[in-house]
């Protein structure tokens, strides 16, 4: 069996009749491990916060609307409300009042009259269609208390009909929906100042490593800033969660036990960077099981990030997950996008996310080698997704090639990438 392992993994399926393992590790696809991953996502927790908290925040509710929009007939231009059969160019109509947003003409606007109405003002009584002021001699009337018209005007023209942008009972919002800018005015226009939204879980990071030293430091021989971690936190933040970053792990075995236990007690999920590998030093897979810690997904069959854990553990009778982060930056990067940001939204009540979409890719017109595992690289999206244009990464290390990136592709397994070859891709933050 030695030897078969050392063989490509697709002759050893065929051998062994099981996907290959690394070590005694079951090796999954992407999407195997990512539905694993969505299943064990807890009921999303509810609560209630005012407009100011509620943009990023998952809805957890439908909103519907609660009276018509707008309200009543108004104007969607400033000018003069009339009879449309009473406009003809050259024509003269008296100007009998005024209604402007706040303050209605409540008069009737009869034959051969007209009323001054300003953009967002009710239409009066009579009324059924605005012409512009451009369209008439000016909002003053002549001697003879008359406007002249310059064209004529259709029934219906210019006037905002009521419930028209929408109307009462109908879903304005539905749960799920992550609030933007305009979701929050839409709520202060509803009059909701409370929302209910699913809550944001904790998320602890966690990095690891002797290597490793905080950013204000210079590092020394073999030493590298904890740059991985700070990414990492702004992911979990553009996710929606609530990172903790906590001080750098060094590799010890009691040390790595304790801090998991307490990282597990305190948060909803933590994340690791590091140590989930077979080096003499990789402890957390260890410290992990010696928790009692059931795991989920052991190993992925995927470049970069082959040896990502995730895992779950009940610490003081509550469950908590650990997701076990490789230490090279694009593949802590990139792993957290794969499965760790979808966690993070479903926990708030997000909907799974969307499958991945299809473009053409610009591979800068050099061939991309291809792998036996599925390939997982940075690259910026064209104009409707229709071009997906490779950024050259250096290696698994190459953190600065994901700060120019804007989504990943896949290349499938033992598949080079070529120009003009149909990819798969995901937006980051998606």
């Amino acid at each position: 069996m030695p030897v078969l392992r050392r063989i490509i993994p697709e002759v050893y399926v065929l051998v062994c009749g099981k996907l290959p393992v690394m070590g005694d590790r079951e090796m999954i696809s992407v999407e195997e491990a990512l539905q694993r991953v969505l299943t064990t996502v807890p009921c999303a927790r509810v609560e209630e916060v005012g407009l100011a908290d509620a943009v990023g925040r998952v809805l957890a509710r439908d909103l519907q609307c609660n009276c018509p929009v707008p309200a009543a007939d108004n104007s969607a231009m400033d000018g003069f409300g009339v009879r449309a059969a009473d406009v003809t160019p050259g024509g003269l109509l008296r100007l009998i009042g005024d209604s402007r947003a706040g303050v209605p003409f409540d008069g009737t606007v009869e034959t051969g009259a007209c009323a001054r109405v300003m953009t967002g003002g009710l239409i009066p009584a009579g009324v059924d269609a605005v012409v512009p002021v451009e369209h008439t001699s000016g909002y003053e009337p002549s001697a003879d208390g008359t406007i002249e018209f310059t064209r004529e005007c259709p029934a219906g023209a210019n006037i905002r009909p009521r419930g028209s942008v929408c109307d009462q009972g109908q879903l304005l919002i539905g749960a799920g929906s992550r609030l933007g800018s305009g979701d929050v005015g839409v709520l202060a226009h509803q009059g909701r100042g409370r929302v209910a939204v699913g809550g944001r879980p904790r998320v602890a990071v966690l990095p690891t490593g002797d290597e490793v030293v905080a950013i204000a430091s210079d590092p020394g021989p073999g030493q590298v800033r904890n740059s991985n971690a700070w990414a990492l936190v702004a992911q979990v933040q553009a996710a929606g969660g609530e990172a903790n970053l906590l001080p750098i792990l060094d590799d010890r075995v009691g040390d790595t036990r304790g801090a998991l236990l307490e990282a597990l007690r305190q948060h909803d999920l933590v994340c690791t960077i590091g140590g989930v590998s077979k080096g003499t030093h990789d402890f957390v897979r260890g410290g992990f099981a010696d928790l009692g810690g059931r795991t989920i997904v052991e190993s992925m069959r995927v470049k970069p990030g082959k040896p990502t854990l995730f895992g779950e553990a009940e610490v003081d009778g509550e469950a908590s997950f650990l997701l076990g982060l490789p230490g090279n930056p694009a593949s802590s990067f990139a792993i957290f996008e794969l499965l760790g940001a979808p966690w993070v939204r479903a926990f708030q009540g997000a909907p799974a996310p969307a499958p991945r979409q299809r473009g053409v890719l610009d591979a800068g017109g050099h061939t991309m080698r291809a792998n036996w595992r599925e390939q997982v690289l940075p690259a910026r999206i064209g104009a409707n997704g229709g071009r997906v244009v490779a950024i050259d990464q250096n290696s698994s290390a190459d953190l600065f090639s994901l700060a120019r990136a804007t989504a990943l592709f896949f290349l499938k397994p033992d598949t080079p990438g070529n120009d003009g070859d149909t990819v798969e891709w995901i937006a980051l933050g998606s």
